[in-house]
């Protein structure tokens, strides 16, 4: 048994995949596999990545037969995967060549059933863009995080960064034994749910200091990104999360997961007004406020938010 699975869920990956399965294929102290699983890309990502595999049998490629996301993608590894622990890797993203073996050591050490990572962020050409993701933290050393930590770290915080996109490295033998997946209903946030079902299900998280996972930036935000269908498929995981989890958590972890579902549904409120506002049809983005008057707070911080950006870009010209 190899000592990691790295799965890549790939779409419309051509210009990055490349580097990405060589950043995989780079780790150091440590055996693995790889696992890219082409989600039905239109374009020449499943080409590409049978050509890689052919290169080096520790690649393995898959192909879903329809489009269905990263979760359903990450799936399709977790259910191919022979590695005793597992790594999710973007397909645009890349790692440090020493960070699985650290991870491993470290969650080897401490009894770990998942483990994080700080990330840097990156632009397209792989320079470091700005400080790490979690230097507000000022972390020195590794910290166990429980359920009511990783939830109130994923609160969406101006300031703060968000707990949810770090990407974790998880004991297969845990997930198999607590039947685990990723909710393949999401197009984002799929990795706080697995990761929150983790915690609630009894499994250990840690977090390490150290950066090893490579984050590109694209233009925007990660949240300016988010489409208001999916925020609002966030929300009904978050509900049906504590449905399926009451009797193990506390009256805290509960409140903080409520406040995590509003935040969406106010998000998606928010989106789908100044979308349908854009588009010219504000009949339906004041139906859309009327239906959740909550969100007018969230989609004024937006306006002017967006006005503020207006300004500054325009004082720089």
């Amino acid at each position: 048994m190899v000592d990691a699975t790295i799965i890549i869920a790939a779409w419309c990956a051509e210009a990055s995949l490349a580097d990405a399965v060589g950043s995989a294929l780079a780790q150091k102290g440590v055996s693995l596999e790889i696992v890219v699983v082409d989600d039905a890309s239109p374009d020449g990502t499943f080409r590409l990545a049978s050509s890689l595999a052919a290169q080096d049998e520790r690649i393995r490629v898959l192909r879903q037969p329809r489009n269905g996301g990263p979760a359903a993608a990450r799936n399709a590894g977790i259910d191919a995967a022979q590695g005793r622990w597992i790594a999710v890797l973007d397909a645009d993203d890349a790692m440090v060549p020493g960070r699985l073996a650290s991870l491993i050591a470290l969650a080897e050490a401490v009894g770990a059933d998942a483990v994080y990572d700080d990330f840097q962020p990156t632009d397209s050409a792989g320079k470091a863009v700005g400080p790490t993701h979690l230097a507000p933290l000022a972390l020195s050393e590794p910290t166990r995080w429980d359920l009511e930590t990783f939830l109130a770290g994923c609160q969406a915080e101006q300031c703060k960064p968000g707990l949810g996109y770090l990407k974790p490295l998880i004991k297969r033998e845990f997930i198999e034994s607590a039947g685990l997946r990723y909710d393949d209903a999401l197009r984002n946030g799929e990795d706080f749910h697995l990761i929150a079902a983790l915690l609630a299900s009894g499994g250990s998280l840690w977090v390490s200091p150290e950066a090893g996972y490579l984050y590109t930036r694209a233009s925007g935000t990660i949240s300016s990104r988010l489409n208001p269908d999916h925020a609002q498929a966030l929300a009904r995981a978050d509900a049906a999360f504590l449905e399926r989890h009451a009797a193990q958590l506390s009256p805290r972890a509960q409140g903080l997961m409520r406040l995590h579902m509003r935040r969406f549904l106010d998000f998606g409120t928010s989106e789908a007004v100044l979308q349908s506002l854009k588009a010219g049809r504000p009949a339906v983005a004041l139906a859309a406020l009327v239906r959740r008057p909550q969100a007018t707070g969230r989609l004024l911080r937006q306006i002017v938010e967006a006005s503020a950006r207006r300004i500054r870009r325009a004082g720089h010209r």
